[in-house]
Order: structure tokens, then C-alpha cells, then sequence
């Protein structure tokens, strides 16, 4: 093609329409400097072809081929990631603040004042054991530390439904982002034509979503051009393909069966684990050989540990060995932890898992699959599950809901049962100013015919029972005592010595129901009658114990009583027969109601040799004042118990609270300023910057006005060859 006035015409128009463009975008950058998400963008311009002429090759001028985004994908996917992990700390440390405030000891009267109130009531009670103020006033310290124990429970389990609350809300904002990022990637694949149009505003909008999508879980970016944008999670699970959403749903508790190849437990589609209650840890169960070599059937020797980091470590016992559980029926389920598991009938192999999420989690959706728990999981030396959430607010919010509240809410039941085993435990062997008519125990056993030591007794005190015998004293209708010191041992017929992994509570009810006292002759001494002084039955699980009084041979007349002497078994405690407190966590934790309305039955003394009340008495309140200073083995059932005082085991609560604070604080500090970093870097590259804009605008309006002084140049050759003509 012959070049010549038309060529720098041409040359002239390509300019000043590549001038034009660039001032154009140049001013929809300054109009938008304000606008959140927008991101620079530039003219790409492209010399023209050059023509082969007789003085070399000429120019043929430039072209305006497309306006791209100047972003830097590199920055952007380092930015999602720290800017995720900045979410979740942040998102732990605003639920962390609420509960540092909770457990603020510092500037108010907290449970630690409380617990020394109650202990220093008792002490007034030891200098005067008999007197009634004494006594109201400690029911009435009691009752605040009853208070502060259930309103702090009450506040973290409020804490822990708010955190689900936000949980929920963010699953649902993250299943709205996915879907209008796939609605998104459709509109920019219509609209993409390559190297000429570029969709820039879906593609401004998309990042948006995305970025939101990444503050609530961690998120990765494959971005291969329009049909080939993908957003998955750190662990690859899918959250976006192309066009196609995937979604999330937060559900309630569920359970899951990981067998082995050959297990005979798939020979039942619809044989699976089950449990009752609920808890906030994450149970994995496994099937251990029974010492047959080939694992066992349920109910018939198989037997299973348990783990709640997912299988890393397991529970272990006092000795430090695994904890090995047997793998029953319904009807002889055991109890774990908060627990009581269960198995339909079959057979296993070694190794068949099971897990059980006894809590709302959260799962990745696939339409041809199985839901996935993608849950945050924290193993025991702090490092994240990475095959589950691990970044955004998602995972800041379970992480606080399952492994910082929850411990708390533990240590928190740990001490409200150490409080009342160790002031039940004292109490129970303790005499009031007056000795009892009736009885009903304040703990249900679960299944009253095993023994009560074994997890399927499910019974709150079990690892508390130990070997011995149970002692009462009985009195006539007149005071008199009937028994000889130290009293009848109402278990004696259980062998003559209650043991915890041999007697269930059917056991020990026979056993009282069949002990015996005799009645002598009160001039001669000699027996005139064999009587059966008790009348215990099982109701609804507790023990229930009367005198058995009437006018039918065998029985007591009316208006005759009994007391503790001693028990060496725990047995009383731990039934919740002649006990202080009642319940067995912060929840539950309470007063006696029947000390409320008879100050009497609060057992200030101990009988005597010869098994009288005396109202001066005061041992029981001195040993239960020592508890103040005393070592107590207290701790929560996933970890070894400790050595140490009640109130020390509190304090430490309370210093794990403000550790886990400043530490969350420190990370979401740190984690958010290189999130910071890496935006500043993203926005020197995509944010408009009004002094280089106003400087562009200037050049291109030079060089606007350069194309225009060529085509008027041109126009005037053209005239100038025209005018030769004629």
C-alpha cells in the first residue's frame, strides 16, 4: 500500500481517537477515586503496522486496542490470605474481650471474693455451731456463690449462642457471595471478547465479592481468564466453578461412620454410632483389638478409645495408658465426656471409626457427595486441621466457640463440681442438729443395674466411688440410739464391703433393704426382735431412702430416724444423700432446697462415740472451713486432674482468660498489618492517584491536541495538491 496525505490523515484520526480514550479513561479514574473497589484503568495503546516504501518502512500511526485493569494478581492472593487470617483473629479477640470482662476479678467483687465469703461463713459456723443467724447467713453466701457460678455459666453459654448466631449469618452472606461471583463470572464470559473488550466493572465487582468472601473464609483464586475463574478454599474444596456455586450449612449435631475396607459393619448400611447429650468437642471413636485379633461384636467385647483432635492423641487414664471403653447397645450405652454412646448391633474390624460432632458445625456442600465438616479443628499442640477452615471469620468464630469458650465453660464445671464433691464429700459423714426421717439422693444413675465405677452406669461421680462400707446410725421414736457405735453397715450384705467396679445402685438398694438391727430387751438384754430399719427404693435413677416404720413385725414404730457415721465408699456424696450442694456443673450447680426451709439439716458436727448430735460440735464446719487452704485434685475429664485449691484453680480460669486474650490480641495485630502491607502495595498499583491522574490528563490533552494539528496538516496538504490540479 502506497503511503502518502492519506496515511497521515489516517495516522492523524488513530491518534487523536487513542487520545480521546485515554482521556477518557483518564477522567473516569478522577471520577471514581472515591468509589470502594475501583480499580485504575489504562489505555492500551498499539502501533499500527508499518508500510514498505521506497524511503524504508513507514509508520502508520497507533491504535487504542483495550482498557485494562492495572492489578497485580500476585499481591491479590497474598492479600486473601493474610487478610483472612486477620478476620479470624480479629473475629476471636471482640468475643475474647467479652469474656475477659466476665472473669474481671480486678476492679469487682468476683467468685474468688465469693468462695472466700462462703468458706469464712463456715468459720463463724465453727464458733458457733448451733446458732441460727450463723447458719442463715451461710445459706445466704451460698447462695451468692451459687448465683455467680450459674449467672457466669449463664453468660457463656448466652456468649456461645450469640457466636452460633454469627456463625449462621456468616454461612448464609458466604452462600449469597458465591453465588453472585458465579452470576458474575456468566456476565463477564458474555461480555469478554479477547483483546478487545474487557469487562472492568464485573471484574471490579467480582474481586469485591471475592474479598468479602475471603474476611469470612480463607479462599484461593485461580483465574485463568473468563471460563477459567475458580474459587476454592485453602484446602481445595470448591466454592465457585466458572458459573457453578457451591454452598455451605451450618447444621446441627451428626455423626459419621470411617470404616476400614473390609469391615463386617458394612454389611449394614444402616448400622452406625449414636450418643445422647451434647458437647463442644469433636469425638472421633476407634475400634481397638479385644484381644481376639480380629476386633469383637457390639455387646460382646468390643471395645473402642476416644479422641478429640481427630485421632492425633487419645484419652488416657491415671496411668497413663489409652482409655478403653466397651462398645454396647442402647441399653448399655457408656458415658464419655458429656456423653453416652451407643452402637447398633454388628460386627468391627481394628481401626473402624466413627465421629461424632455433638454440635452445630459448619459443611462444605457438593451435590454428588456427602456433606464435609470443614469445622475449624485445633490439634493439641495448637497447629489447624488444614483440611478445614483455617482463615476468615468463620474460623475465628469457631475457633472461639470450640476450643477457647468451651474450655472455659469446662474449667468452669470442673470447679463447680470440684466445690461440690469436696464440701459433699465432708458434709455427707456430718451430723445436723437433728438426724433425718427420709432421704432422696440429688444424682441420677443412668443404668442402675452395672456397676456403679464403669462408664455404663453413666453416673456423674463415678471415678469418685472407691472400696468400703457405709455406716448409719438409727434412733427410736424417743432419741435413744438402737445401733451400737460406729453404726450398721447398711452395704454389708453387698459382700460386707462395697466395691465401686462390682455393686451397682440395685446392689447397694438390696443391701440396705436387707440390713438389720436388734432389738433388745431393756431389762434383760437380751434380742426380742430382728428389724429391717430401712426402706430404699430406686426412683428415676436416684436413691430414695425411708424408714421402715409401722406396726407389722419387722418394723420400727414411728417417729424413728437415722444418721451418717462414716462412709469410706463416697457413696452418700456421690448419690446426693445428706449433701450441701447439689448438681455436677456450673449449670446445674446449687444449694440443697430442703436447707432453706430447716437450717437444722445443715451438718455442722459429727456424731460421737456414742452416736449422739451434740450441738457444740463443730468438726464437719472446721474441715469444710480447711478447705480454703486445702490441695484438691480438681481438673476437667479431657485433661489430667491437678493438685491444688479451689480458689487457685478459679485464679488460674481467670489468668487463662486474660493469656488467651493478649495472645489473640498480639496475633490479630500482627496478622492485620501485614493484611494492611499487602493492600497499600495492591492500591500503589490499582488505587488512583489523583496527581499522576491530573499529569496524565495533561499529556493526553497535549497529545489530543498533537493529533488534532496533524489532521488539520494533513487537510491542508490534501488542499495544496488539490490546488495544483487546477
Amino acid at each position: 500500500m502506497a503511503w502518502g496525505v492519506n496515511s497521515v490523515l489516517s495516522m492523524g484520526v488513530g491518534a487523536l481517537f487513542a487520545s480521546q480514550a485515554a482521556i477518557s479513561t483518564t477522567g473516569n479514574n478522577i471520577s471514581n477515586v472515591n468509589t470502594p473497589g475501583y480499580t485504575r484503568r489504562a489505555v492500551l495503546l498499539q502501533e499500527n503496522a508499518g508500510l514498505e516504501s521506497a524511503p524504508g518502512s513507514v509508520g502508520q500511526g497507533v491504535s487504542a486496542t483495550e482498557v485494562i485493569r492495572c492489578f497485580d494478581k500476585f499481591i491479590e492472593s497474598n492479600y486473601l490470605n493474610k487478610s483472612g487470617l486477620s478476620s479470624r483473629y480479629t473475629a476471636e479477640y471482640n468475643q475474647l474481650r467479652y469474656v475477659e470482662n466476665l472473669f474481671n476479678e480486678a476492679n469487682v467483687d468476683g467468685m474468688t471474693t465469693a468462695l472466700s465469703e462462703f468458706f469464712d461463713a463456715w468459720n463463724k459456723l465453727v464458733q458457733n455451731p448451733a446458732d441460727g443467724t450463723s447458719r442463715e447467713a451461710l445459706l445466704g453466701s451460698a447462695s451468692v456463690l451459687m448465683d455467680g457460678v450459674n449467672n457466669t455459666d449463664q453468660a457463656l453459654r448466652d456468649l456461645e449462642n450469640q457466636t452460633n448466631t454469627m456463625i449462621r449469618e456468616d454461612v448464609d452472606r458466604a452462600n449469597l457471595l458465591m453465588r453472585e461471583i458465579a452470576a458474575l463470572n456468566k456476565e463477564i464470559n458474555a461480555s469478554y471478547l479477547a483483546g478487545r473488550i474487557n469487562p472492568n466493572d464485573l471484574m471490579d465487582a467480582r474481586d469485591a465479592k471475592v474479598r468479602a468472601l475471603g474476611e469470612i473464609m480463607d479462599v484461593r483464586v485461580d483465574d485463568r481468564g473468563p471460563g477459567h475463574y475458580n474459587v476454592s478454599m485453602a484446602n481445595g474444596y470448591t466454592l465457585v466453578q466458572d458459573i457453578i456455586p457451591f454452598s455451605l450449612e451450618f447444621k446441627g449435631m451428626q455423626t459419621e461412620n470411617n470404616l476400614t475396607a473390609a469391615s463386617p459393619y458394612l454389611t449394614n448400611p444402616q448400622s452406625t454410632i449414636h450418643f445422647g447429650g451434647s458437647d463442644n468437642v469433636e469425638y472421633t471413636i476407634e475400634i481397638v483389638d479385644n484381644g481376639t485379633g480380629s476386633g469383637g461384636t457390639v455387646g460382646s467385647g468390643a471395645q473402642f478409645r476416644v479422641s478429640i483432635d481427630g485421632g492425633r492423641t487419645w484419652l488416657k487414664d491415671e496411668n497413663g495408658s489409652d482409655r478403653i471403653f466397651n462398645a454396647n447397645e442402647e441399653g448399655q450405652a457408656v458415658r464419655v465426656g458429656e456423653l453416652d454412646i451407643w452402637f447398633d448391633r454388628g460386627s468391627f474390624n481394628a481401626g473402624d471409626r466413627f465421629l461424632i460432632w455433638p454440635k452445630p458445625d459448619v459443611y462444605w456442600i457438593e451435590p454428588t457427595s456427602d456433606p464435609i465438616n470443614i469445622s475449624t479443628q485445633i490439634y493439641k499442640d495448637g497447629s489447624d486441621n488444614s483440611l478445614r477452615l483455617t482463615g476468615g471469620t468463620l474460623a475465628g468464630y469457631l475457633e472461639f466457640r470450640d476450643y477457647k469458650l468451651a474450655e472455659y465453660r469446662d474449667r468452669l464445671d470442673a470447679f463447680a463440681r470440684g466445690v461440690t464433691w469436696e464440701v459433699n464429700r465432708i458434709h455427707s459423714q456430718g451430723a445436723g442438729l437433728e438426724p433425718m426421717t427420709y432421704a432422696l439422693g440429688s444424682y441420677v444413675v443412668g443404668n442402675t443395674g452395672v456397676p456403679l465405677g464403669s462408664p455404663e452406669a453413666r453416673f456423674t461421680w463415678s471415678d469418685k466411688l472407691q472400696a468400703g462400707n457405709l455406716t448409719f446410725a438409727v434412733y427410736g421414736p424417743d432419741g435413744k440410739l438402737m445401733t451400737d457405735y460406729p453404726g450398721l453397715n447398711v452395704l454389708a450384705q453387698a459382700g460386707g464391703n462395697f466395691d465401686p467396679a462390682v455393686h451397682s445402685l440395685e446392689a447397694a438398694v438390696m443391701a440396705i433393704n436387707g440390713s438389720e438391727i436388734h432389738i433388745r430387751d431393756e431389762l434383760t438384754g437380751e434380742i426380742s426382735a430382728t428389724v429391717k430399719p430401712f426402706s430404699a427404693q430406686i426412683v428415676n435413677g436416684k436413691l430414695e431412702i425411708s424408714m421402715n416404720t409401722g406396726m407389722g413385725p419387722g418394723q420400727l414404730a414411728p417417729g424413728c430416724s437415722f444418721a451418717v457415721t462414716a462412709d469410706t465408699t463416697g457413696l452418700a456424696a456421690a448419690l446426693g444423700i445428706n449433701t450441701f450442694f447439689t448438681g455436677d456443673n456450673a449449670d446445674t450447680f446449687a444449694v440443697r432446697n430442703d436447707l432453706f426451709t430447716n437450717t437444722n439439716l445443715i451438718n455442722a458436727g459429727r456424731l460421737n462415740g456414742a452416736g449422739e448430735i451434740n450441738k457444740g460440735d463443730n468438726v464437719t464446719a472446721l474441715e469444710i472451713t480447711g478447705l480454703t487452704t486445702k490441695q484438691v485434685s480438681i481438673g476437667t475429664y479431657w485433661d489430667r486432674p491437678t493438685t491444688q485449691t479451689l480458689a487457685d484453680y478459679y485464679g488460674n480460669i481467670v489468668t487463662k482468660v486474660g493469656s488467651d486474650t493478649v495472645s489473640t490480641k498480639f496475633v490479630s495485630a500482627s496478622e492485620t498489618a501485614m493484611a494492611t502491607d499487602l493492600y497499600n502495595r495492591q492500591q500503589e498499583i490499582s488505587g488512583v492517584n489523583l496527581d499522576e491522574e491530573m499529569s496524565n490528563l495533561i499529556k493526553f490533552q497535549a497529545s489530543y491536541k498533537a493529533a488534532a494539528k496533524l489532521i488539520t496538516t494533513a487537510d491542508e496538504m490534501l488542499q495544496t495538491l488539490l490546488s495544483l490540479k487546477s
